[in-house]
């Protein structure tokens, strides 16, 4: 029942969030290899990430543009390493062990903060290596 109420909840807040794309920023990236986003396992390929713009919100979506399949990430501010301001565009940085890989961080570029995201501890697979992607703004209509 928990679980369940969780997912309605989590949908409900990717619709809204869909919705209100006036008031977000978004990025796209072009992920090749399986990943995963909190509890949500991502397919490798093209995604729309949407980072909420409101006030007291903490979260982006991920959404495959293949699939739609759709991901709510819940951030945790902090400040921006000084080798990505020095690169000055927008990155995301993943962890990987062995084939398993989770997101850890995203930075949008410009005088906002880089995002924190917590995820499942990876397994001992393989040794802990990071995979720093680089994203593109997306232009509104």
């Amino acid at each position: 029942m928990k679980r369940t109420t969780m997912r309605s909840m989590l949908a409900a807040a990717v619709i809204v969030l869909a919705a209100g794309s006036a008031s977000a920023q978004t990025l796209k990236a072009e992920i090749p290899f399986t990943f995963q986003v909190g509890d949500a396992v991502m397919a490798p390929g093209a995604y729309l990430v949407i980072l909420a713009q409101n006030v007291g919100e903490r979260h982006l979506v991920w959404r495959n543009l293949a699939t739609g399949d759709s991901a709510l990430a819940q951030y945790s501010p902090d400040d921006v390493t000084k080798a990505w301001k020095l690169r000055g565009t927008p990155l995301v940085r993943f962890e990987c062990s062995g084939a398993r890989c989770a997101l850890r961080e995203l930075w949008a570029g410009f005088d906002t903060p880089a995002y924190h995201f917590r995820s499942p501890r990876l397994g001992r697979e393989g040794e802990l290596r990071s995979a720093v992607i680089a994203l593109s703004v997306v232009k509104a209509d």
